[in-house]
């Protein structure tokens, strides 16, 4: 019965946070997306990508958070497979600015990233706990980490743009964060896997 109540304890707050870091996470997507492309900055726009996936992460993730370890391995392979895709159409994105040698606006680049860095760490501080549950959880705290490496990397990137006159600071940074979403994407992949064959 104890172990019951500690268990209920424990959906409870990770529900809790997980509404929470949804919403800090879905309004920068919207932030960041809308000035990315005003300031045609593809490590903005790759970022943005990042907010929009770990929003549909969190939302995947309230949904199966009481469900069987079968359903929440397969809701972490449509998340990671959702990261692998919005990591390709900011590839796209810089692509486009790369041909049209777009150069972005560095003072955007630097106080939305500060803005991004505060949430990120926000929510990773707040998902830091319930990180080794499951996949689920493992791949929402790990979207919330590689977002703060990311808001990082775009204010050295604001910084270099600034400095040169150039974009290639900024596609070096969306380059980056592709390969953290990228490889993320595949250690969550790999866990569900693991996941899938325990519970067979």
């Amino acid at each position: 019965m104890g172990d019951g109540h500690a268990c209920d304890h424990s959906l409870a707050h990770d529900r809790r946070i997980l509404w929470i870091v949804l919403a800090l996470n879905f309004s920068m997507f919207v932030l960041e997306i809308w000035q990315g492309l005003q300031a045609d900055s593809t490590s903005l726009i790759a970022d943005s990508m990042d907010f929009l996936s770990d929003s549909f992460s969190y939302i995947i993730t309230l949904y199966v958070l009481t469900k069987s370890l079968r359903m929440r391995a397969h809701a972490s392979l449509i998340k990671a497979s959702l990261m692998l895709l919005l990591a390709a159409g900011a590839l796209g994105q810089g692509t486009w600015n790369l041909v049209h040698e777009q150069t972005p606006d560095p003072v955007t680049m630097g106080w939305v990233g500060a803005l991004a860095l505060v949430v990120n760490l926000i929510s990773a501080a707040l998902l830091f706990g319930s990180r080794n549950r499951d996949s689920n959880m493992q791949s929402v705290w790990l979207c919330s980490r590689n977002d703060a490496i990311a808001n990082i990397l775009i204010l050295i990137a604001a910084v270099l743009v600034y400095a040169s006159g150039t974009l290639w600071p900024d596609l070096i940074v969306a380059l980056v964060i592709t390969g953290l979403e990228g490889s993320s994407a595949l250690k969550i992949i790999s866990q569900a896997k693991g996941e899938l064959r325990d519970g067979k």
